[in-house]
C-alpha cells in the first residue's frame, strides 16, 4: 500500500486536515513554515496523491480528451504534441481517441470520453461532412462537459471553437504566387465538403480578385489529406498549365514533390509549390517547403484555456480564428519561362 496522508501526519505530528489543505493546494492561513514541513515530509516519504479519490471529492479528473478522426487535416504528431504541452502547462493530463472519420465513429468516441468523465474535450471536425452537424449539435446541447472544436462542419462554425483562419491562409499563399508572376495557380486540397478546403478556396479567390484576375480561374482538385492526393492531382494541374500549386496539407505537398521528381519537373524552377500547416519536417524536405503556418501551439493553448474558462461556468464563446503566417523557403520562385519543361 502506498504512502497516505496519515503517514505524513504521523511523521510531522500535524493534523490530517492541515496536511490535506497543503497537499491539495487549498486556500488557507497555514504558515509558510508549516507548508514547507509538510511538503518536505511528502517528498521524503515519496507521497503520490490518490487521483481517483481527489476526482471524487472535486468532481474533476484533470484530464482533457483529444478526439482526432483518421485522415485529419491536422498533422497528427504536431497536434498531439502541441495539445499535450498545453495540457501539461495547465495541469491536465491528455487522453487521445483516434476514431474513423465517419460521423457515427466520431460521435461514439465523443460519447465515450464523456462517459469517462474528462474535464473537457478538444475535437477536430475538419473532415466531417455536413450530415454529422445535427447529431453533433444535439450532443453539445446535452453535454455538461465543455467541448472545443478545431474546425467547423461543412459551412457551420461552432461556438467554443478555435480555428485556423484558412481563408486568410489561402489568400496568403495565392498572393505570394501572384507576386512571383504566376498567373495560373492550382489547388489540391482535402475533402470538398470540409470547412478547411472551402475556406482555402475562398481565400485564393479573394487574392485573385485583389490582383484583378478571374477568381473562378483556379483548377481545384479535392480528395483525402494524403500524399496520394498530391501525387495523383499534380498531373491534372500540369495539363491545365499551372505553374504554381497550393497544397491543402503538408501530406499532400509531399505527394506533389514526389510526383514532380518522378516527372523531372524541377522545383521551384519548373513549378512553385506551397504547403499548408507547417511542421518541423517542412524545412527538411529535399526542397525546403514554402508553407503557411497555422501555429499549432497557439491553437492548442487557446483550446485548453477555453476549456478552463468554460469549466468556471463562463458563457459560450464565439469562434476564434487564429491568424496564420507565410513561411517562405526554397519551393517557390518567380516564373522563369526560359526554364520551362515538358510537362506531358
Amino acid at each position: 500500500m502506498g504512502v497516505t496522508i496519515k503517514d505524513i501526519a504521523k511523521k510531522t505530528g500535524l493534523s490530517i486536515t492541515t496536511i490535506s489543505l497543503v497537499l491539495n493546494k487549498r486556500e488557507s492561513r497555514i504558515p509558510e513554515r508549516t507548508r514547507q514541513i509538510i511538503e518536505s515530509a511528502a517528498q521524503e516519504l515519496n507521497y503520490t496523491p490518490n487521483q481517483a479519490a481527489r476526482s471524487l471529492s472535486t468532481k474533476k479528473t484533470n484530464v482533457i480528451a483529444l478526439v482526432v478522426p483518421k485522415g485529419s487535416f491536422y498533422n497528427l504528431a504536431d497536434l498531439i504534441s502541441s495539445v499535450e504541452g498545453a495540457c501539461r502547462n495547465a495541469g491536465y493530463s491528455l487522453s487521445i481517441s483516434l476514431p474513423e472519420r465517419d460521423g457515427d465513429s466520431c460521435l461514439e468516441a465523443l460519447q465515450e470520453m464523456l462517459r469517462r468523465g474528462a474535464d473537457g474535450i478538444i475535437f477536430d471536425s475538419s473532415n466531417i461532412d455536413e450530415a454529422f452537424y445535427q447529431a453533433y449539435m444535439d450532443l453539445l446541447l446535452k453535454a455538461e462537459t465543455p467541448i472545443s472544436a478545431l474546425a467547423g462542419v461543412g459551412a457551420h462554425l461552432f461556438s467554443n471553437s478555435v480555428i485556423p483562419d484558412h481563408r486568410k491562409g489561402g489568400a496568403l499563399a495565392a498572393s505570394h504566387l501572384l507576386e512571383l508572376g504566376h498567373t495560373r495557380i492550382g489547388l489540391i486540397a482535402g475533402p470538398r465538403e470540409s470547412c478547411t478546403s472551402s475556406d482555402l478556396s475562398l481565400g485564393i479567390e479573394e487574392a485573385l480578385e485583389q490582383f484583378h484576375r478571374d477568381p473562378g480561374d483556379v483548377p481545384r482538385i479535392f480528395g483525402l489529406n494524403a500524399a496520394a492526393s498530391g501525387s495523383d492531382g499534380l498531373v491534372a494541374l500540369i495539363e491545365q498549365g499551372c505553374t504554381g500549386v497550393i497544397a491543402g496539407s503538408n501530406a499532400i505537398a509531399l505527394g506533389i514533390l514526389r510526383r514532380a521528381y518522378e516527372r523531372g519537373i524541377p522545383i521551384p524552377q519548373g513549378l512553385s509549390l506551397i504547403g499548408y500547416g507547417n511542421n518541423p519536417h517542412s524545412a527538411e524536405f529535399p526542397i525546403p517547403l514554402t508553407t503557411v503556418s497555422i501555429h499549432y501551439d497557439r491553437i492548442a493553448r487557446k483550446a485548453v484555456n477555453l476549456i478552463k474558462k468554460l469549466r468556471s461556468h463562463s458563457p459560450a464563446f464565439t469562434p476564434e480564428l487564429v491568424p496564420p503566417s507565410l513561411i517562405i523557403r526554397g519551393s517557390t520562385a518567380a516564373v522563369q519561362p526560359e526554364q520551362a519543361v515538358d510537362r506531358t
